[in-house]
Protein backbone atom coordinates (compact mmCIF):
# COMPACT_ATOMS: atom_id res chain seq x y z
CA UNK A 1 0.00 0.00 0.00
CA UNK A 2 1.42 3.43 -0.84
CA UNK A 3 2.37 5.73 2.01
CA UNK A 4 1.07 9.28 2.17
CA UNK A 5 4.54 10.73 2.66
CA UNK A 6 3.63 12.54 5.87
CA UNK A 7 3.72 9.84 8.51
CA UNK A 8 6.54 8.44 10.58
CA UNK A 9 8.09 5.06 9.96
CA UNK A 10 6.33 2.23 11.80
CA UNK A 11 7.85 0.38 14.70
CA UNK A 12 8.84 -3.10 13.61
CA UNK A 13 7.60 -5.79 16.02
CA UNK A 14 11.02 -7.48 16.03
CA UNK A 15 12.51 -4.41 17.66
CA UNK A 16 10.86 -5.21 20.97
CA UNK A 17 12.21 -8.80 21.13
CA UNK A 18 9.00 -10.71 20.52
CA UNK A 19 10.44 -14.12 21.36
CA UNK A 20 11.66 -12.96 24.75
CA UNK A 21 8.41 -11.09 25.32
CA UNK A 22 6.35 -14.17 24.51
CA UNK A 23 8.39 -16.28 26.92
CA UNK A 24 8.00 -13.64 29.59
CA UNK A 25 4.24 -13.50 29.07
CA UNK A 26 3.95 -17.29 29.22
CA UNK A 27 5.75 -17.40 32.56
CA UNK A 28 3.67 -14.51 33.88
CA UNK A 29 0.47 -16.25 32.79
CA UNK A 30 1.63 -19.38 34.60
CA UNK A 31 1.67 -17.48 37.87
CA UNK A 32 5.06 -15.78 38.15
CA UNK A 33 3.53 -12.48 39.27
CA UNK A 34 6.95 -11.08 40.12
CA UNK A 35 7.57 -10.65 36.39
CA UNK A 36 4.96 -7.92 36.13
CA UNK A 37 7.56 -5.15 36.46
CA UNK A 38 9.64 -6.49 33.59
CA UNK A 39 6.55 -7.03 31.45
CA UNK A 40 5.42 -3.49 32.17
CA UNK A 41 8.80 -1.99 31.26
CA UNK A 42 8.80 -3.83 27.92
CA UNK A 43 5.24 -3.00 26.94
CA UNK A 44 4.42 0.36 28.54
CA UNK A 45 6.24 2.68 26.10
CA UNK A 46 4.69 1.06 23.07
CA UNK A 47 1.19 0.81 24.54
CA UNK A 48 1.43 4.43 25.63
CA UNK A 49 2.13 5.57 22.07
CA UNK A 50 -0.68 3.39 20.75
CA UNK A 51 -3.24 4.72 23.24
CA UNK A 52 -2.03 8.29 22.79
CA UNK A 53 -2.76 8.05 19.07
CA UNK A 54 -6.28 6.95 19.91
CA UNK A 55 -7.13 9.23 22.83
CA UNK A 56 -5.27 12.40 21.84
CA UNK A 57 -4.55 13.24 25.48
CA UNK A 58 -1.50 12.30 27.53
CA UNK A 59 -3.53 12.58 30.75
CA UNK A 60 -6.23 10.25 29.44
CA UNK A 61 -3.58 7.93 28.06
CA UNK A 62 -1.96 7.52 31.48
CA UNK A 63 -5.31 6.43 32.91
CA UNK A 64 -6.00 4.08 30.01
CA UNK A 65 -2.54 2.56 30.32
CA UNK A 66 -3.06 1.80 34.02
CA UNK A 67 -6.41 0.20 33.29
CA UNK A 68 -4.92 -1.82 30.43
CA UNK A 69 -2.23 -3.31 32.64
CA UNK A 70 -4.76 -4.00 35.37
CA UNK A 71 -6.83 -5.98 32.86
CA UNK A 72 -3.73 -7.77 31.59
CA UNK A 73 -2.99 -8.88 35.15
CA UNK A 74 -6.56 -9.99 35.81
CA UNK A 75 -6.84 -11.84 32.51
CA UNK A 76 -3.37 -13.42 32.46
CA UNK A 77 -4.82 -16.83 33.22
CA UNK A 78 -6.78 -16.75 29.96
CA UNK A 79 -3.68 -16.15 27.84
CA UNK A 80 -3.18 -19.09 25.50
CA UNK A 81 0.22 -20.69 26.00
CA UNK A 82 2.12 -20.65 22.75
CA UNK A 83 0.31 -17.56 21.49
CA UNK A 84 1.96 -14.24 20.67
CA UNK A 85 1.85 -11.70 23.48
CA UNK A 86 1.61 -8.44 21.49
CA UNK A 87 -1.73 -9.01 19.72
CA UNK A 88 -3.31 -10.23 22.96
CA UNK A 89 -2.11 -7.23 24.96
CA UNK A 90 -2.98 -4.74 22.21
CA UNK A 91 -6.49 -6.17 22.00
CA UNK A 92 -6.91 -5.52 25.72
CA UNK A 93 -5.60 -1.95 25.36
CA UNK A 94 -7.92 -1.34 22.41
CA UNK A 95 -10.91 -2.55 24.42
CA UNK A 96 -9.95 -0.27 27.29
CA UNK A 97 -9.98 2.69 24.93
CA UNK A 98 -13.28 1.68 23.33
CA UNK A 99 -14.88 1.21 26.75
CA UNK A 100 -13.69 4.68 27.74
CA UNK A 101 -15.15 6.19 24.58
CA UNK A 102 -18.49 4.50 25.16
CA UNK A 103 -18.65 5.89 28.66
CA UNK A 104 -18.13 9.47 27.59
CA UNK A 105 -20.19 9.01 24.41
CA UNK A 106 -17.56 10.61 22.25
CA UNK A 107 -16.99 7.87 19.71
CA UNK A 108 -14.18 7.80 17.19
CA UNK A 109 -10.44 8.16 17.37
CA UNK A 110 -8.62 11.43 17.87
CA UNK A 111 -5.23 11.26 16.22
CA UNK A 112 -2.64 13.46 17.88
CA UNK A 113 0.21 15.41 16.35
CA UNK A 114 2.88 12.91 17.41
CA UNK A 115 2.56 10.56 14.41
CA UNK A 116 3.06 13.49 12.07
CA UNK A 117 6.19 14.97 13.59
CA UNK A 118 7.87 14.59 10.22
CA UNK A 119 5.71 17.38 8.81
CA UNK A 120 6.52 19.76 11.64
CA UNK A 121 10.23 18.96 11.50
CA UNK A 122 10.25 19.73 7.80
CA UNK A 123 8.57 23.05 8.47
CA UNK A 124 11.20 23.98 11.05
CA UNK A 125 13.99 23.19 8.63
CA UNK A 126 12.28 25.12 5.81
CA UNK A 127 10.42 28.12 7.28
CA UNK A 128 9.11 29.09 3.86
CA UNK A 129 7.08 25.89 3.80
CA UNK A 130 5.45 26.23 7.22
CA UNK A 131 2.03 27.07 5.82
CA UNK A 132 2.16 24.19 3.35
CA UNK A 133 3.22 21.75 6.07
CA UNK A 134 0.46 22.86 8.40
CA UNK A 135 -2.10 22.42 5.65
CA UNK A 136 -0.89 18.88 5.05
CA UNK A 137 -0.88 18.08 8.76
CA UNK A 138 -4.41 19.41 9.20
CA UNK A 139 -5.53 17.53 6.12
CA UNK A 140 -4.19 14.20 7.39
CA UNK A 141 -5.65 14.67 10.86
CA UNK A 142 -9.06 15.68 9.55
CA UNK A 143 -9.15 12.84 7.05
CA UNK A 144 -8.28 10.26 9.67
CA UNK A 145 -10.85 11.62 12.11
CA UNK A 146 -13.55 11.44 9.46
CA UNK A 147 -12.83 7.79 8.66
CA UNK A 148 -14.89 4.94 10.09
CA UNK A 149 -13.26 3.67 13.29
CA UNK A 150 -12.34 0.34 11.69
CA UNK A 151 -10.31 2.08 8.99
CA UNK A 152 -8.46 4.20 11.55
CA UNK A 153 -7.67 1.17 13.68
CA UNK A 154 -6.31 -0.77 10.72
CA UNK A 155 -4.21 2.21 9.62
CA UNK A 156 -2.72 2.78 13.07
CA UNK A 157 -1.93 -0.88 13.65
CA UNK A 158 -0.36 -1.49 10.25
CA UNK A 159 1.31 1.84 9.54
CA UNK A 160 2.33 3.05 13.00
CA UNK A 161 2.59 -0.12 15.08
CA UNK A 162 4.12 -2.34 12.39
CA UNK A 163 1.68 -5.20 12.93
CA UNK A 164 1.20 -7.91 10.35
CA UNK A 165 -2.24 -8.20 8.80
CA UNK A 166 -2.95 -11.38 10.76
CA UNK A 167 -1.94 -9.81 14.09
CA UNK A 168 -3.96 -6.67 13.34
CA UNK A 169 -6.96 -8.87 12.62
CA UNK A 170 -6.50 -10.55 15.99
CA UNK A 171 -6.32 -7.21 17.79
CA UNK A 172 -9.43 -5.92 16.01
CA UNK A 173 -11.34 -9.16 16.34
CA UNK A 174 -12.00 -9.42 12.62
CA UNK A 175 -10.73 -11.16 9.48
CA UNK A 176 -7.54 -10.48 7.56
CA UNK A 177 -9.60 -9.61 4.50
CA UNK A 178 -11.45 -6.98 6.53
CA UNK A 179 -8.21 -5.47 7.82
CA UNK A 180 -6.78 -5.27 4.30
CA UNK A 181 -9.95 -3.64 3.02
CA UNK A 182 -10.08 -1.12 5.86
CA UNK A 183 -6.41 -0.23 5.52
CA UNK A 184 -6.67 0.13 1.74
CA UNK A 185 -9.60 2.51 2.09
CA UNK A 186 -7.74 4.52 4.73
CA UNK A 187 -4.68 4.87 2.52
CA UNK A 188 -6.87 5.72 -0.45
CA UNK A 189 -8.71 8.44 1.45
CA UNK A 190 -5.45 9.92 2.70
CA UNK A 191 -3.88 9.86 -0.74
CA UNK A 192 -6.86 11.61 -2.31
CA UNK A 193 -6.94 14.22 0.46
CA UNK A 194 -3.22 14.90 0.15
CA UNK A 195 -3.45 15.17 -3.63
CA UNK A 196 -6.19 17.76 -3.19
CA UNK A 197 -4.05 19.81 -0.81
CA UNK A 198 -1.04 19.62 -3.10
CA UNK A 199 -3.24 20.72 -5.99
CA UNK A 200 -4.32 23.77 -3.99
CA UNK A 201 -0.70 24.62 -3.22
CA UNK A 202 0.23 24.42 -6.91
CA UNK A 203 -2.64 26.61 -8.06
Amino acid sequence: MPATGVVEEPVQPGQVGETALNQLMHRYADGEDGLFGELHSRLAPRLFRFLLRLSGSSVVTEELLQEAFLRVHRARGSFNRGAAALPWVYAIARNVFLDSERKKKAGGFVVVDAPFAEVRDAAERRPDHILESRRKLDCVRETLQEMPASQRQAFVLLRFEGFSVSDAAEVMGTTEASVKSCAFRAYQALRLAMNAVEGQDDS
